[in-house]
């Protein structure tokens, strides 16, 4: 019995002797793989982008564009009489909000009042990346032009399928002026807002634009189909 004994702590001792870590392989820690998603720029950050919920974000980095027989003429006002659920989980499919009317093209004339853009770059959906150029820019949108944002409609122009000629600086300027425009876009419902309301008179957002128009006549002519020119061809503003 004593020499079984022994002979088990001699196995024991030459077993620690070749595998001097195993009595710790439990216990360590598996070291934490640094996300490499969207290091390499804006070319590489992908449809679902970086963190956050990536079913929002492919809505948010949709890339293509409406034929004309599909899109939809609308107001503000119907934009926020769009149904919302009261919570929503990020990753859920979004069918059933589809059913509700998200991705639907539409088609709205407003007042612009403000134009913003982060570069700090704070949004999953373009990878947390910075500047300017990698951001989407926040549009506010009224039908008068008393109105405040919190009566207001959000528009988003995504640098997925941002034209080169839509720049900050023309916006801001538009904005300025409280130009009418009439804007073309996706219906989508931004969930991550639900539980942080902004203000803003809804949630769902024509997100992302699809075609931007600035009305160079009177709004009545331009209500009547003249006037309309693309933001692209409309003139940069002069830098002081």
């Amino acid at each position: 019995m004593k020499r079984a004994f022994k002979l088990i702590l001699l196995t024991v001792a030459v077993l620690c002797l070749l595998f001097p870590d195993a009595g710790h392989a439990q216990t360590k820690k598996k070291k934490k793989v640094k996300s490499t998603c969207g290091a390499t720029g804006f070319a590489n950050c992908p449809a679902k982008g970086c963190g956050g919920d990536p079913e929002l974000n492919q809505k948010k980095n949709t890339e293509s564009t409406p034929a004309a027989t599909d899109i939809e003429d609308g107001t503000l006002k119907d934009v926020a009489a769009l149904t919302f659920p009261k919570e929503w989980k990020p990753g859920t499919k979004r069918t059933l909000l589809e059913s509700w009317g998200e991705g639907k093209s539409l088609r709205v004339k407003a007042f612009i009042i403000h134009a913003k853009n982060y570069p700090s770059g704070m949004e999953s959906c373009n990878c947390n990346l910075k500047l300017t150029v990698n951001n989407d820019f926040h549009l506010v949108l009224v039908d008068s032009k008393r109105k405040q944002e919190k009566s207001s409609v959000t528009a988003e122009i995504s640098p997925h399928i941002r034209p080169e000629g839509w720049t900050i600086a023309k916006l801001r300027a538009l904005s300025k002026q409280k130009a009418y425009v009439r804007i073309t876009g996706f219906a989508m419902l931004d969930t991550q807002h639900l539980k942080r309301p902004i203000s803003r008179i809804t949630n769902w957002e024509l997100h992302p634009v699809t075609a931007f128009e600035v009305c160079t006549k009177t709004k009545t002519a331009c209500d009547q189909g003249d006037g309309w020119q693309d933001l692209g061809e409309f003139p940069e503003p002069k830098k002081k």
